[in-house]
């Protein structure tokens, strides 16, 4: 779909009003939101935005003969402080009703399929601002639909594109202090204290993974760091149950994601994030671990896919819940499925964060082929498998697990892949 704006059928009657009164066009506001019309909507029936995100301003406005240029404009300032990042892809400009005196509903715009990612406000970063200019012509012809110019991509197309280039992930290395600690005021948080590092390249997007280096495994085990650490715009935040008595040597690992929250997964070359809420109904028997997890549920997103590596993490809220009903954080990925398992059913819905890595490249290996359960079958006279030296019967089995003829009589001969003797 293309770019395309139309005078509604109120901003229709608001012009009337405005020549039949002699008076001038009023316009008062603009609103900009993250929904997408349908292909067939007559766009002069859109009285309102279909997801409100925020009102942004008008800019530059002037006539030329039969011509109105207008110019709108959102920036992602400390105004707009509390808007997350969204996809801007609608707006609609508001203008005076002469006759009741009213804000109502004058042009409504649609981008189609040339949606705009829109970043959230980041403190001590300046702000950037999109200006969307558009031309209404005074014509037998209201509607006006506007080509992308060359050089516009789609927003699928950006995403395949970096899917293919970016990289997506950072490493780096740092000592978490003794000194700085405060009190855990997040509600329901199990940790009683937090402490924030400041960094400037950390947004709240992005997905933490933190490790704890093996010189600092015991002064973090002492403090009982927790294993999930938070991001926050230009922060780290960890936590503990008591100030460690020592610093503590971590390496953590950033995952950026790119796409947009409305599609209920972020997502990037590197990885995807979603929050998951794990309910307490609806576990079924398990076949697929051998009796090691006796349930499993399926949770359905549309945007996983088999190929992906999930990464579960239990946020610290629901780390009691989890450790009692023994759930893994090793989740499988199936076609638009996320598949948990536990031991036994949670007394609660259990909070989580889910990571998706995509897979750039297969690992090509010399392994042992792969085995349910991990244990090998029984050898027979028509099927593979594995066998056993028993006594009696001259063979021996080095450390290397080399198999050697010590004493058998000469006539044998073991066909070691159907198990027969003859």
């Amino acid at each position: 779909m293309e770019i395309a704006f139309k005078p509604t059928t109120h901003g229709r009657a608001i012009l009337s009003a405005c020549m039949s009164h002699t008076l001038p066009l009023q316009l008062t506001r603009v609103a900009f939101g993250s929904g997408r019309v349908s292909e067939n909507r007559n766009l002069a029936d859109m009285h309102e935005l279909i997801q409100y995100v925020a009102d942004g301003t008008i800019g530059d406005r002037r006539h030329e003969d039969d011509r109105l240029y207008l110019t709108v404009q959102y920036a992602n300032d400390a105004a707009h402080a509390s808007v997350s990042t969204f996809m801007l892809s609608e707006f609609i400009i508001y203008a005076r009703n002469p006759e009741t005196g009213e804000d109502q509903d004058f042009i409504y715009a649609t981008l189609g399929d040339y949606s705009q990612s829109i970043p959230a406000y980041r403190a001590g970063f300046p702000p950037g601002t999109w200006s969307l200019p558009l031309v209404i012509i005074v014509s037998d012809d209201i509607q006006v639909s506007i080509s992308a110019p060359a050089g516009l991509v789609t927003h699928d197309e950006l995403l395949r594109l970096l899917d293919r280039l970016a990289a997506g992930a950072a490493m780096k290395q740092f000592s978490i202090p003794a000194a700085g600690w405060m009190e855990n005021t997040e509600p329901d948080h199990p940790y009683p204290l937090c402490l924030d590092i400041p960094n400037a390249d950390i947004a709240g997007s992005m997905v933490s993974m933190l490790a704890v280096l093996p010189w600092s495994a015991t002064a973090a085990a002492r403090c009982g760091l927790c294993p999930v650490s938070r991001t926050l715009d230009g922060v780290l935040r960890v936590y503990a149950w008591s100030i460690p008595t020592d610093s503590i040597h971590v390496s953590l690992t950033l995952l950026e994601t790119v796409r947009d929250a409305h599609t209920g997964l972020a997502g990037s070359a590197a990885v995807g994030r979603a929050d998951i809420t794990i309910p307490a109904s609806g576990w079924t028997p398990d076949t697929d671990t051998n009796g090691a997890f006796p349930l499993h549920l399926d949770i359905p997103r549309d945007t996983i896919l088999e190929a992906h590596v999930p990464a579960l993490t239990i946020l610290p809220g629901s780390l009691e819940t989890a450790e009692a009903c023994g759930i893994s954080t090793c989740a499988r990925t199936l076609p638009g499925t996320l598949r948990v398992y536990a031991k036994t059913v949670p007394a609660d819905e259990i909070h989580t964060s889910l990571a998706l890595l995509s897979i750039a490249a297969g690992i090509n290996v010399d392994t042992v082929p792969s085995v349910p359960g991990g244990v090998l079958p029984v050898a027979g006279s028509t099927t593979l498998g594995g066998v056993k030296v028993g006594p009696g019967s001259g063979l021996t089995v080095d450390g290397s697990g080399n198999l050697k003829l010590d004493a058998a009589p000469k006539e044998t001969v073991v066909n070691l892949f159907k198990g027969s003797n003859g």
